[in-house]
């Protein structure tokens, strides 16, 4: 059997986790996945036209990567047993560690571009994602002659045009393009209240101690999910922080950037000043998307935060800076929960 010519087809590789992060991040504000709801046959249509209107060559097929949780019984998610039923998909999972990143994910997608340009299954790849760990993969795709583009999210604010890509997995492609925002925006919209019955009024204490006295358990006062316009109340004008004392720095010669910098001082002042802005937008979008059960487990777990939520609040706060790879300082990362609990307990 001979294989059909390089120039005949092309595959789209998406990072499900890159995709649906950015996108709650560009349209909600905030990278929470549970923030969106997503019409998945709509999402995954609109990403093959948009592809193809770019190009000559038939697509081979979509390859969707995406993690599962590691500690679950291996059973497919409604999710992705929607995304693995759509034609022309092929669902590829990693995992999930306890501490909500995602595993394994980023090797498929370098296994699998590295494989197809091996046996000349396409002349093209166009790469849904912004990993760095992803570039020698695209480097050696194009040793074997496969055409390389990115076909990521879109955010003009960055100086790449497209959102969280890294530096050098941009420069080694060889194209870059934006999904379409207006795609982005029919197909992925905020995820709709949860509708629950009404709850029962909490007993008054006459009514409690009656229930004990006739030998009935007194129920557990409900906690409440605000509804948007409590929300939006219950948000006080910011306090003005006190205004920072300067360190004493030196000027220091960096070898590997080749240039001065200072030693000392706080390397992570500009992100602390957002933490109260990406809290409220992350306890905002997730009391959306919470049911009364998620509020009490959330509640009965504290002081930890839940791992997809810690997760969120990390990369959202990441984002706010030019290096999507930085490293927060312990004391950030402290100063970060912290706030999470103290706007939590506003709404609680």
């Amino acid at each position: 059997m001979t294989r059909l010519a390089r120039s005949d087809r092309h595959a789209i590789l998406v990072d499900a986790g890159y995709l649906l992060a950015s996108s709650a991040q560009v349209l909600v504000g905030t990278s929470l996945r549970r923030a969106i709801a997503v019409s998945w046959e709509r999402l995954v249509t609109g990403i093959k036209t948009s592809v193809a209107e770019t190009t000559d060559t038939d697509l081979l097929r979509v390859f969707w990567y995406d993690a599962a949780n590691a500690q679950a019984t291996r059973q497919l998610s409604e999710e992705h047993n929607l995304v693995s039923l759509l034609p022309d998909v092929k669902l590829r999972l990693g995992r999930v560690n306890n501490e909500g990143a995602q595993k394994g994910v980023d090797t498929r997608i370098a296994l699998d571009m590295v494989n197809l340009a091996l046996q000349g299954a396409v002349s093209e790849i166009y790469l849904v994602s912004g990993d760095d760990d992803l570039t020698e993969a695209v480097d050696m795709a194009q040793d074997y002659g496969v055409r390389v583009t990115l076909f990521n999210v879109p955010n003009d604010t960055s100086r790449l045009g497209v959102h969280a890509t890294a530096m050098n997995l941009a420069r080694v492609v060889d194209e870059r393009l934006r999904i379409p925002i207006d795609l982005l925006r029919t197909v992925i919209t905020p995820s709709p209240r949860p509708l629950e019955k009404p709850l029962a009024p909490v007993a008054e204490a006459g009514g409690a101690a009656t229930a004990a006295a006739a030998g009935a358990e007194p129920e557990a006062p409900a906690l409440r999910i605000p509804t948007p316009s409590d929300v939006a109340r219950l948000h006080p004008a910011p306090v003005p922080a006190p205004e920072p004392v300067e360190p004493t720095v030196a000027l220091a010669w960096s070898s590997i950037t080749g240039q001065g910098g200072r030693r000392g001082g706080d390397p992570d002042a500009d992100l602390r000043e957002a933490i109260p802005e990406v809290v409220k937008a992350v306890v905002r979008n997730w009391l959306d998307s919470a049911t009364q059960a998620d509020v009490r487990a959330l509640v009965s777990t504290r002081p930890t935060i839940p791992g997809d939520v810690d997760s969120t609040l990390l990369t959202d706060l990441v984002a706010r800076s030019d290096d999507r790879y930085r490293i927060l300082q312990t004391e950030t990362r402290w100063q970060l929960r912290e706030a999470f609990w103290s706007e939590i307990d506003q709404h609680v």
